[in-house]
């Protein structure tokens, strides 16, 4: 569960995350790793990404997804990062890195010139370890470190959040009914205002 999200939810970002076809970019930034103020950027991307004007690394560098918890606890989120080079291994070698604050950020190639378009996360890293392969970080919400619970908002695959003809739905046509699905609202011709996220893979769940 991250602890806060800066949004960036706007038409645009909306009208593309509902194209199944079109995949989202993840960029990762460790923030004051060195204790100096200087942060470690990376892109899961095959180039480097420059959003907001700033560079992040193409990287071999993955993350699980945040899955629904019937418990009611905080998930960790794993991010995990290519060790082959042992360019990351150096940096958990010299710095204490636990505690430091991380950020996913999921943009769009074709939004990148817009910097108010993107949707971001944040964790804490918790512990870490490596091998000759893997650098895996695991990352929880500093509230949950502190026993403390949230209000979450969860973002569905096939279901919308938005109340229906509500500001953020937009739908002002005549329809009284809406079960709030991606067909429902394709049916009423208004799937750039729909509040779910098919990009997400199927049965995973965002708790934010």
């Amino acid at each position: 569960m991250p602890l806060d999200q800066d949004d960036g939810i706007t038409p645009d970002f909306i009208q593309e995350k509902n194209k199944l076809e079109n995949r989202p970019i993840h960029l990762y930034t460790l923030y004051d790793y060195d204790g100096l103020g200087n942060d470690l950027r990376f892109a899961a991307y095959d180039q480097d990404v420059v959003f907001d004007s700033k560079t992040y690394q193409k990287f071999p560098i993955r993350h699980d997804f945040v899955g629904e918890n019937t418990s009611g606890e905080v998930d960790v989120l794993k991010i995990q990062i290519s060790n082959i080079s042992r360019e990351i291994q150096s940096y958990l070698e010299t710095y204490d890195l636990r505690g430091k604050r991380v950020s996913v950020t999921t943009v769009f190639a074709n939004l990148l010139d817009d910097p108010t378009t993107f949707r971001q996360d944040t964790y804490y890293i918790d512990s870490y370890g490596a091998n000759v392969e893997t650098v895996e970080f695991n990352c929880t919400s500093k509230f949950d470190l502190m026993k403390t619970e949230l209000p979450a908002r969860k973002f569905w695959r096939n279901y919308c959040g938005w109340k229906f003809k509500s500001v953020q739905c937009g739908y002002a046509g005549a329809e009284t009914h809406c079960n709030k699905t991606f067909q429902r609202c394709g049916e009423l011709n208004n799937k750039t205002r729909f509040g779910g996220f098919p990009s997400i893979p199927s049965r995973m769940v965002y708790i934010s």
